[in-house]
């Protein structure tokens, strides 16, 4: 299955020269993703505020887009063209009727309130499955529905005849130029827009806008995220999330509850330490998403957000950045700086912020001494660089996995061993046990569904592969898998591999021969007793 990489809104600086449509497709090569849709179109002349839409974000670009919009527009007294701005053809000229200051504010006031707008044959709009300007463009006018629209303010800033300058206040729907058009009418000089700077559209302010060049810095550093804002309401929970173990998973479960109960979207924020991971950090997104969680977003722990107070980040970020309405955290939560955002603090602040709180406790389990310990990310860590597959299978609720494409190796496996291996690269950023062999499970994936298929028993050698690897080689993590009774080509396909039992550890052999001994003789043997045994004892249970 293929996920997002990102997810919620931008608020983009259009610039002038631009279709809404020229944006998205940039934004599509910047950001390496296809899901992406603009909510309320701008003109190519028109400059400002664009809200547009990341992955599971474009299912709220209509409501985004039915809000109020503030213009400040550019108006040209006398001069009347066909698209009814200066980019079009002039139709007349009035250079001998000019109004006091009075008239002309008296004109341009009287269109506050509701009002019945023509739309322009130069638009987008469809009249029988046709945009209304592949019909201007052909010569041909075509009979148009006035809509009804309204100024909710309109102010005239300056006039420096016969260049008029107003902030207009509307709702969808309104074409500015048509504003402009019909004020010069109702004057009797006619008009047209000779300028227009969208300065708000909802929530989406003009100060807080970002241009594409700036974007594409933001990408280059990592964060893009930090950009990105959420319109529907969202139960949140923050965190690492290193490894998604059992007790992540009680406050992921309450979370996405809690989401469904109010008809919010259940948002869970991991924040980006820059170091290694217990999952590949893609894997990691991919099983949020699997748990019913609705938009991941990964926030790098920049400088910015270390030194940002607790106050600061949520009000500025959670609250009205991803509209948090409720919050699901752990005992442990903390964020700003010095750690101050700790669940008292989310406590003190719930009711004056709107917001609500469930706090989960930590999960509790007994180690190999017999105490009592709280399950965390540090205790997996250990337990997974030990080798310890059965207590990890414990920890995460499900045995430990490495997933990726099978890739083409050096052939050996099945030319001179005689046993074909999948081989998959492993992200080096994550916390791998001890190289070594060990006894596993391979899925196949369904790309299209992001589930499981069938699956097999085998071995497979996690590491460098020391005999045979050059030192180039050496330096890359590699998962070798022989499937016992498969007989299939998987090359290019996606499988998941779960490590159920660490066998030996990984070794530089004299030649391939010892090798293949070692395999028929020690290794598969001993990986085919493990699941002798393992069938024993669940038939026992």
């Amino acid at each position: 299955m293929q996920f997002n990489k990102y997810n919620g809104f931008l608020n983009i600086y259009k610039e002038a020269g631009w279709t809404s449509m020229d944006v998205c497709a940039k934004l599509r090569g910047i950001l390496g993703m296809r899901k992406i849709g603009h909510a309320g179109t701008l003109d190519p002349m028109a400059e400002g505020v664009l809200p547009v839409a990341l992955g599971k974000g474009t299912k709220d670009v209509d409501r985004i887009g039915d809000g109020t919009k503030t213009y400040i527009a550019g108006m040209l007294l006398g001069t009347v063209t066909d698209t009814q701005d200066i980019t079009g053809t002039v139709i007349s000229e009035n250079t001998d009727k000019i109004p006091t200051n009075e008239e002309i504010i008296k004109a341009c006031e009287s269109f506050i309130g509701e009002y019945e707008q023509l739309t322009p044959m130069y638009s987008a709009r469809k009249v029988n499955g046709k945009k209304l300007y592949e019909y201007a463009r052909a010569g041909k006018e075509v009979e148009r529905k006035r809509k009804k629209i309204e100024i909710l303010d309109l102010t005239v800033d300056s006039i420096d005849f016969p260049h008029i300058k107003m902030t207009v206040k509307c709702t969808k729907g309104t074409y500015i130029r048509t504003l402009c058009h019909d004020i010069g009418e109702k004057l009797g000089t006619g008009a047209c827009m000779e300028s227009l700077l969208r300065t708000q559209v909802g929530d989406f302010t003009l100060e807080e806008t970002v241009k594409l060049d700036e974007l594409e810095k933001f990408r280059d550093q990592g964060k893009v995220n930090e950009l990105i804002s959420v319109k529907s309401p969202t139960a949140v929970a923050i965190g690492k999330f290193d490894g998604n173990h059992i007790g992540h998973r009680l406050i992921i479960k309450e979370l996405v509850k809690t989401a469904q109960e109010n008809k919010y979207k259940s948002l869970i924020i991991l924040f980006d330490m820059n170091k290694s991971f217990i999952s590949g950090r893609q894997e990691q997104k991919e099983e949020l998403y699997s748990y019913g969680v609705d938009y991941v977003i990964e926030l790098p722990f920049s400088e910015e957000i270390r030194t940002m107070s607790a106050e600061d980040f949520l009000e500025k970020i959670l609250i009205k950045r991803l509209n948090m309405k409720a919050m699901v955290a752990g005992n442990d939560v903390s964020f700003g700086f010095n750690k101050r955002g700790n669940a008292e603090f989310l406590t003190e602040n719930a009711d004056r912020l709107g917001y609500s709180l469930k706090i989960i406790e930590k999960i509790n389990i007994k180690t190999n001494s017999g105490e009592e310990q709280a399950v965390s990310s540090t205790m997996l860590r250990e337990l997974i660089s030990e080798g310890d597959m059965e207590k990890t299978e414990m920890l995460l609720g499900h045995p430990y996995c490495i997933s990726g494409y099978v890739e083409h190796g050096k052939g050996m496996g099945h030319s001179i061993l005689g046993y074909p291996t999948m081989n998959i690269d492993v992200d080096a950023s994550r916390i791998v046990p001890p190289y070594g062999v060990y006894a596993v499970r391979v899925h196949f994936i369904d790309e299209k569904t992001g589930k499981r298929k069938e699956s097999y028993k085998g071995i497979a050698n996690l590491g460098i592969k020391p005999t045979v690897s050059n030192e180039d080689e050496a330096q890359k993590i590699n998962l070798e898998s022989f499937v016992f009774e498969y007989e299939g080509n998987a090359y290019g396909k996606k499988i998941e591999v779960e490590l159920l039992k660490f066998i030996r550890k990984e070794r530089k052999f004299e030649s391939l021969e010892e090798i293949k001994i070692q395999l028929r003789d020690v290794d598969i043997p001993k990986v085919k007793k493990f699941y002798e045994d393992s069938l024993k004892s669940n038939e026992n249970a």
